[in-house]
């Protein structure tokens, strides 16, 4: 067995010796766009497209497969990605002026999709580990999403429509599940999920709402939905397969 490992790992070796390299296809279309792009490793590809004015793109790829697609229309918009490992995937689309989103990749076969629509707005996603998803979508002013995960199989999704809204959610394990809705202004929601197979839902519908929710052990389940305004929720839920509902209105 050991050889025939050993006879695997020479056939690959020789094949990638043979193997196209890295690809990058960069494009700008506009005045005073910056790219940087570094490719260290095998097969990691890269599209980047700029138009507009003052754009930057830092693009940093070390590993094999890596593969990142970043767009931006508008001015004063920048993206930052490092991917380090293999079959890491990100792809970030800007359209507005001022918007920020960065990508950070440790591990394998994670995936971060990130989309921008308005003008300020931060997206900011960090994976440490295997086979992570993270989905952002923002469309309006001045919104922050921030997503964190360490582990395997883990997936966050966060979407913002309106002004001013804030989303952070972190996790540690594997298989959790969180998802964040907020519709209106000014809202806040907060995740924390460390454990296995935990989902937390979280749906906001009006103004100065929060939503605070903590999930320490596995396959515990939270859905919080706020309707109006000036609503305030804080949830823990510390063991496993606990259930907790709420749902607040006026």
């Amino acid at each position: 067995m050991k050889n025939l490992f050993t006879g695997v790992l020479t056939l690959m070796t020789m094949g990638f010796t043979f193997a196209q390299a890295n690809s990058d296809t960069s494009t700008q279309n506009g005045n005073s766009n910056i790219g940087n792009v570094n490719q260290t490793g095998l097969l990691n590809t890269n599209v980047l497209l700029q138009t507009g004015d003052s754009n930057v793109a830092n693009i940093d790829q070390v590993g094999l497969f890596n593969g990142n697609q970043a767009t931006s229309t508008g001015d004063n918009n920048s993206i930052d990605v490092e991917q380090s490992g293999i079959g890491n995937m990100n792809e970030t689309e800007q359209i507005g002026d001022g918007n920020s989103a960065s990508t950070w990749q440790l591990g394998a076969d994670n995936d971060v999709w990130q989309y921008q629509l308005g003008d300020d707005n931060v997206a900011s996603a960090q994976q440490l580990g295997v086979s992570n998803s993270i989905e952002q979508l923002q469309s309006g002013d001045g919104n922050e999403a921030t997503a964190l995960q360490a582990g395997s199989g883990n997936y966050i999704g966060q979407g913002q429509w309106g002004d001013g809204n804030s989303a952070f959610h972190a996790q540690g394990g594997s298989d959790n599940a969180a998802l964040s809705l907020q519709y209106g202004s000014d809202n806040e929601t907060e995740g924390l999920q460390i454990g296995e197979g935990n989902v937390l839902l979280q749906y906001q519908d009006g103004t100065n709402n929060s939503a605070m929710n903590t999930q320490l052990g596995d396959s515990n389940f939270a859905n919080i939905t706020q309707e109006g305004s000036s609503h305030s929720h804080v949830g823990m839920q510390n063991g496993s397969s606990n259930s907790l509902v709420v749902n607040q209105s006026n």
